[in-house]
């Protein structure tokens, strides 16, 4: 929509008396929808824009008249259309955002209730603090995800968790060092895989 219509139809509202919150409800829609269209953000949907005629008592030619030329109203869809592509991606980012920072609360509370619980229930106090070490595990497998980068994941901490369990469960601290041999394989192999 164009500024001169966004402009016309603000008008129209505060001839009437409305507020925006008073013609969003008069309307069935929400606040913002009224505000957007207001400062040209979008346009209303033809529903919208006969009630609209309706309310205010003129006529839709009146309510749509522009002096823009054809191409300059399909220059001004396209930006909108390109606004609300943007802002639907930050709308996506804010909801990963959201979903990630439970992540963040919930991953550490969850493996100190595991500890608590193999402690507690199973008397594994020793060997069970090694879980520990899957926060940050649990953490670099979401950025790894987020970022799309194998080389994110902790591999170090992973292999060290894995030879302290095999040590202290299986007595296997003499073979169990040649697991960090791995290191830097993951490490060259990741850097392939990422070229």
């Amino acid at each position: 929509m164009n500024i001169e219509i966004a402009n016309r139809l603000q008008t129209l509202r505060k001839e009437k008396g409305y507020s925006q919150e008073q013609l969003a409800l008069e309307l069935g829609i929400s606040r913002q929808a009224v505000s957007k269209w207001e400062r040209a953000e979008s346009s209303p949907d033809t529903d919208n824009l006969i009630c609209l005629a309706k309310l205010y008592n003129v006529s839709l030619d009146y309510l749509l008249s522009t002096d823009e030329t054809v191409e300059e109203i399909k220059a001004n869809n396209t930006l909108l259309e390109e606004n609300n592509d943007s802002n639907d991606e930050v709308e996506e980012e804010k909801k990963e955002n959201k979903i990630i920072s439970a992540f963040n609360g919930i991953i550490p509370i969850g493996i100190t209730l595991s500890y608590l619980i193999m402690g507690c229930c199973f008397n594994l106090w020793h060997p069970g603090w090694i879980i520990f070490l899957f926060i940050p595990i649990l953490f670099s497998v979401i950025e790894m995800i987020k970022v799309r980068k194998l080389s994110e994941f902790l591999f170090p901490v992973f292999i060290t968790a894995v030879y302290l369990y095999c040590g202290f469960e299986f007595k296997w601290w003499h073979p169990g060092w040649v697991l960090f041999l791995t290191i830097p394989l993951f490490y060259i192999i990741t850097d392939a895989i990422e070229k």
